[in-house]
Order: structure tokens, then sequence, then C-alpha cells
């Protein structure tokens, strides 16, 4: 079917740019300052060769370059291809696929801005009204008032790119806490901004330690909900009747009110939901369902909460096993989110270590230190099983035990060594006693004997601590044989070898 009067199908028209030595008359309207730092192409669809001619020499008269079409199926494959500030539609009350051609612009460059021009005795703006935003000419118009259109056109779009421009800084500002600047992490901060408005419930999937709790409360952040209660339960730590508790409360008028109450308009998150009874799973997919109805009817309980799951496991291996029920993994994967291991972005690296030196230093109100080339090197051949996790507890471990103001490979290579504490395989078999002495005196060996900084890194009580110590047979501080620098001088010498 011929959409356009006296068209028919024709190729992509050829881009015609103007001459570098193309002035422009000095009685045409200039276009202002900030516009020329944005995309200056316009695109100009006329079925008419003579009126399309005009209006390209018209918009090339304002110093704008024009790209110039004829058919519908040229205007949608350079609207697929290129971004524009414009474009000109010319007979748009004929076009029935101005829709279509709509939902191009607003797919590829979202500023982009639409003319449409139509004859004396149209519909449009009478008794027919577009259903998308555009700036509409009725023929005969003079001169200037094209300008004036194209000028409005253009600072509508400069104005819709600074609002994207602040949000994108508002969205870096919400996610500070997400660092890196490597493909993976770039595309998993674009895909939580599509996401946050979007009230589906969201799956967040990942390694331990990879940071998934953090993609969570960035994804409530970015959210018009940042300003509501944000709620964490780790279901790993509940039972049945504790988790039915956390989110229902009591039935007491004095009681807790359960998280569905304390969270509305908020946001909650069911961490390590993989853990879950399947008891409670079939309760917990009941509500989700309940509460994607009452967002279309309103009213009922749960309505106003965005629920965000994350997990360390494959639930849908969980899922084929009977683990987990397929109604409930069905409700958790509107929109799921990928947390990429550390070990697939090593380049993000030096960005940790510095975020992580960064904040020890503000917590510890001294100035930050510094970390040798060879160290980073260091960091960067560890494979990681523990992720960013892990690589935080080693900068933390390193700035706590020395206090010198350059880390070298040698403040690192003892907590990076693949011993039995942490990837476990002398570990089998040994009872939590023997697994806990073995960590205590290991991190005491590594911090020379000094219990200060080996409680501080164990995170126990100094007191537990010399306790356990004395459990061990170790000497107390002070008495007979507690300075056992000479006695673990040789265990150190032997880690520093075999690292």
């Amino acid at each position: 079917m011929n959409e356009f009067p006296n068209g028919a199908h024709h190729e992509p028209q050829i881009l015609r740019f103007p001459q570098p030595n193309q002035a422009a008359p000095s009685e045409t309207k200039s276009i202002p300052p900030e516009t020329e730092s944005t995309t200056r192409t316009v695109l100009v669809f006329s079925p008419r060769p003579g009126a399309r001619q005009l209006l390209a020499d018209d918009v090339r008269k304002r110093g704008m370059q024009v790209c110039e079409t004829d058919s519908p199926d040229a205007m949608l494959f350079h609207l697929s291809r290129q971004e524009f500030c414009c474009c000109i539609i010319d007979d748009a009350d004929t076009v029935s696929r101005i829709q279509e051609v709509n939902a191009a612009i607003r797919n590829h460059s979202k500023a982009a801005q639409v003319i449409c021009i139509v004859g004396e005795d149209s519909r449009w703006g009478r008794e027919t009204v577009p259903t998308f935003e555009c700036e509409v000419l009725e023929r005969p118009y003079s001169a200037s008032r094209f300008g004036a259109a194209l000028l409005n056109a253009l600072r509508r779009g400069e104005l819709i790119r600074e609002n994207e421009k602040l949000r994108r800084q508002l969205l870096n500002r919400n996610l500070m806490d997400l660092v890196g600047s490597t493909p993976s992490m770039q595309s998993l901060r674009e895909s939580i901004r599509i996401a946050a408005d979007d009230d589906r419930t969201v799956l967040v999937r990942g390694e331990p330690g990879s940071g998934t709790t953090l993609i969570a409360e960035g994804l409530h952040r970015c959210s018009r909900r940042s300003t509501q209660p944000f709620l964490r339960i780790d279901c790993s730590l509940h039972s049945v009747e504790t988790l039915e508790h956390q989110l229902f409360g009591d039935n007491a008028p004095d009681g807790f009110p359960g998280y569905l109450k304390m969270a509305d308009g908020g946001s909650i998150l069911l961490d390590n939901v993989d853990t879950v009874a399947l008891p409670f799973q079939k309760r917990l997919a009941q509500l989700l369902e309940q509460r994607a109805a009452s967002v279309l009817h309103g009213g009922q309980e749960g309505a106003n909460i965005r629920f965000i799951a994350a997990t360390h496991g494959d639930l849908n291996r969980l899922a084929m096993d009977g683990r987990f029920r397929d109604d409930l993994l069905q409700h958790l994967s509107g929109i799921t989110l990928q947390s990429p291991p550390l070990r697939v972005r090593g380049n993000d690296i030096p960005l940790l270590v510095e975020h992580f030196i960064s904040q020890i230093s503000l917590k510890e109100g001294r100035p930050p230190r510094q970390i040798s080339a060879e160290a980073v090197h260091v960091l960067e051949g560890h494979p990681w099983p523990g992720n960013v996790r892990e690589l935080q507890n080693v900068i933390e471990r390193c700035c706590t035990v020395d206090v010198t103001e350059m880390i070298g490979p040698e403040d690192l290579r003892p907590w990076l060594q693949n011993d039995a504490i942490n990837d476990g395989a002398e570990c089998v078999g040994m009872t939590l006693a023997e697994m806990e002495r073995k960590l205590i005196e290991s991190t005491f060996a590594r911090c020379n004997g000094n219990r200060e900084k080996t409680a501080q890194i164990l995170q126990i009580g100094l007191r537990t601590l010399s306790g356990k110590l004395r459990e061990y047979g170790y000497p107390p501080r002070g008495g007979p044989g507690s300075n056992i620098k000479r006695m673990i001088a040789g265990t150190i010498g032997e880690q520093r070898k075999a690292a």
C-alpha cells in the first residue's frame, strides 16, 4: 500500500552536506551557541522533490547539515543508524506509519524533536491531535515561522540532553559503591538505570562477594522510592516462622508491624532467596502474585513495595531439582541483573584498591596510603575466588597490620596464599573449633604477635582473643615468654618464601 502521495518505494537518498566554505546569509536566524555542541544534522522527509529541496535549503541556510529522503523505509533506515537533532516530516497528515517513525526516533535519539508540516485543510490540531509531542506547521507558513519552529525544536532537544546528562550524573553518585569502568560494569550501571523506575520484581544474581547487595541498594537509590525505606531480610538466617514474623509482623496491636508495613512506598531485599524453605516459598509466591494484582487494582497490602531478590545460587537448577518452586521463580524473574565476578574485570582492580584505601583513610582519620605498581601487579594476577569482598579484606588487613606509607608486594602475599583457610581443601573433616584455632593462630602469626591488630582483623574483642590464646597454650602478655616475635619469625619467613 502506498503511504505517501506520489511516492513509491525508493532507496535511501545520499547525504548531501554543505560545503565547508558555504556561509549562511546574514538575514537568517542563527542557531544559539549552546545548540552547536550537539548533533547538527536534520532529517528532512518529503515525497515531493521541489518541497524537499526548499526545506533542505532553508535548513542549510541556518548552518546545519541535512539528510534528505522521500520514502518511509529510507526514513526508518536513517533513523536506525544515525542520531538527528530534528526530523522534519512534510505532508505528515498523510503518513499512516507516523507512529512507527516517531517510535524509531525515540528509540535511537531520545532528544530528537519532530516538526510535522500539514496542509491548509488538514484536520491536525482541529479534529485530530497527534499522540506524540511535535511542532505542527500549517501551510502556507513564512520563513520566519519555519525558523522559529526549528529553533524551538533544537532548544527543546538541548534541554532533554541536559536533563539526561544530569540524570546520569545523579545515577553515578547513587552508584558510587559500584566501582569500575570496564564494559561489564558500565553495562550493569545502565541496566540499573533502566530498571530503577520499573516496579517489577528484580532478581540480582552473582557469586558470593561480587556485590549483589550493593546492586540492590543502588537500584533503590536510583528509583523514585529513594526517599522511602530500604529493608533487607537475609533469608539464610531465618526459619519459616521467623520469616513469617519479619514480613507480616505480630497480630497484636502493639506488636512488631512487619516489613510489609514498615517498607510501604519503599523496597524490600530478599537476600539469599535461594535458601528459603519450600513451605514458605509457596507463601512468598502468593505474596508476589497478590502484589502484582494489587498494582492493577489497588488497595491491597504490599501493593506499594518494590521487591528485590538476591541469590548466589542457580535458581533454574534448583527448580529443576525440585528445591525451588517454579511459580516463585517466575515471579522473581521479572527483571534480572547479573553481578560480574572480579576475575572478568581485572582492569577495575586499581580503581577498587584506591576506593578501599580511601575508605580506610576516612574511617581512621589519616592520610591515604600509597600502593606500589608491583603490588597492584600482584593483585591483578590473583584469581580472587572471593571476588570484591576478598580484595577489600586483603586491603583492610594490609592497612591494619602495617602502617608504612607504601604497600608493597611483600605486604600482600601473606594474605593471598591459597592456604587451607582460603580454599578449604585441608579443612575437610576438621571441627569448627579446629578451624577457629587455625584461623586465629595464622592471623596472629601474620601480625607478628600483635594482639590488637589480630583482634581488629578478626573483628573480635581483645579479651576474647587473649582467652583463646591462653587456651591454645600461648603465654599471657607481659608474662614469661610473652615476647613471641622470635618464636613466630620462622613461621613468617616460611610463609613469605612459599609466596
